[in-house]
């Protein structure tokens, strides 16, 4: 280099280079919300009505016979309470005045925080366990699938299926020896879930499970169909189980990895999530130099026939 050349290493005056882009890979995927209805709650506790066929058998009636009438049980009524998720944050005014890189600071703080709530309700509705009434200082909590799903639970020796106080989960499940998760098992809860009336059509579980999934040897579509090609290529994974009653997509939840010892079953016609508040964005009174904003939802997990799914609980490999 010649003598006494000015280099961007001496220079002051040059402009940075940050690009007007934020990168982020947290995942934002909520696999069991979406796949479920959407309906409307009226109430902080939101209520629905269940019923069942008696068992068939034998059933012959004498000629000219009179009509002899059978005792109608009454529905089966049952409800949820309403769980409100929100959060709050607030951005200086000073920094909304400067000039920077990226986006307006108050919208990405608003988009952030309300995917973070989508996460937090998916959480919420498949791992609360029990519903909390609440009160003025406690805080109302939604039962989740983990807390409805007692006909047909599978858990380990000594574990104990959730139970109902009154029309909602009350208890808890209680944990069981761990064991590993097996085909057998599977297929135990299928097919128990089936006689019972369930038509499940999604395998909810961990990434952890999901591997262990991928040995079982009810997979289906191995064959991946590209650009028209038929089987070009063979896939080492699956994405469907094919079960003696139909086939199931299998679903890695993310949200709920490293929190649960559970696969789940699920009919997914037979549960929805019912919105009493819709997610609201609301400004908040001037404090100080800033500017305050809160996002509020409120709504509960509709269990429409919990035995129509199952829980596979007490797993020590997922």
């Amino acid at each position: 280099m010649t003598a006494n050349t000015m280099t961007t290493y001496q220079s002051v005056g040059n402009r940075e280079d940050l690009i007007d882009k934020v990168f982020m890979i947290s995942p934002t995927d909520t696999p069991f919300t979406s796949a479920i209805a959407k309906t409307g709650s009226k109430a902080r506790f939101h209520e629905w009505q269940t019923d069942v066929l008696a068992t068939p058998g034998p059933v012959a009636l004498v000629e000219g016979a009179d009509a002899v009438f059978v005792t109608q049980n009454p529905t089966t009524r049952l409800g949820n309470y309403t769980q409100i998720v929100g959060t709050s944050f607030s951005v200086s005014k000073s920094q909304e005045a400067v000039s920077h890189a990226g986006p307006n600071e108050l919208a990405r703080a608003q988009s952030k925080n309300m995917i973070q709530l989508t996460k937090a309700i998916e959480y919420a509705a498949i791992l609360n366990t029990a519903v909390n009434v609440g009160s003025s200082t406690t805080a109302r909590q939604m039962a989740g699938l983990a807390g409805w799903l007692k006909t047909n639970y599978f858990g380990g020796t000594g574990g104990s299926a959730p139970g109902l106080t009154g029309e909602y989960p009350g208890t808890a499940p209680t944990a069981g020896t761990g064991r590993a998760y097996t085909e057998l098992l599977l297929q135990q809860a299928i097919t128990q879930t089936y006689t019972e009336g369930g038509k499940v059509d999604y395998l909810l579980m961990t990434p952890n499970a999901k591997m262990v999934q991928n040995g079982f040897s009810g997979g289906v579509t191995r064959m991946q169909d590209i650009n028209g090609d038929k089987n070009v290529t063979l896939n080492t994974t699956y994405t469907i189980y094919g079960s003696a009653f139909g086939n199931i997509t299998i679903v890695p939840d993310r949200v709920i990895a490293n929190a649960t010892t559970s696969v789940f079953g699920v009919d997914t016609d037979m549960f929805a999530l019912a919105n009493l508040r819709g997610f609201e964005t609301t400004e908040l009174a001037v404090v100080g130099d800033s500017i305050n904003y809160q996002i509020v939802w409120e709504g509960t997990l509709e269990a429409r026939n919990e035995a129509s799914s199952f829980n596979i609980a007490d797993l020590n490999d997922v």
